[in-house]
């Protein structure tokens, strides 16, 4: 078998080339990609599930990025005043993260960006395509 035949390799350079093309639309907002991963993130949980908080153990599952990377991330986002940071009344130890007013401004301006780069990656491919494209990334998901 070739590297090129191998899903794993292939599924992996398509995700590289996708999150550096979509970079330079979050980029023009000073976010790094776990920045922007956990803002879209908690943006998407506000929209879809009225759920504001998180904690860094959902955000980390969601995003798939790890612990440190979460906590740094989350830690350059405070300093932007794009998330809020409270302490769980349910467990002390852990934290609950949520959007901020700037957080949501700021997610509210890029995912136009995101909708119309989306657009122009799928503008070759038809619905039924996409719709399969999906069915099999769920299948392949474990």
């Amino acid at each position: 078998m070739q590297l090129n035949d191998m899903l794993a390799y292939k599924v992996a350079m398509l995700a590289s080339d996708l999150s550096s093309s979509l970079a330079k639309e979050y980029e023009a907002y000073e976010l790094t990609m776990p920045e922007w991963r956990i803002l879209a993130t908690l943006g998407a949980s506000l929209e879809h599930y009225q759920q504001h908080y998180k904690t860094a153990k959902d955000i980390a599952w969601a995003t798939r990025l790890d612990k440190v990377q979460v906590s740094r991330a989350l830690e350059r986002l405070l300093k932007k005043n794009a998330v809020i940071k409270q302490t769980s009344p349910k467990d002390k130890r852990a934290s609950l993260i949520a959007l901020s007013q700037e957080g949501n401004a700021m997610y509210q301006k890029i995912i136009p960006r995101v909708i119309e780069w989306q657009k122009k990656r799928l503008q070759n491919i038809t619905d039924d395509e996409y719709r399969v494209f999906l069915k099999v990334i769920d299948a392949l998901t474990p």
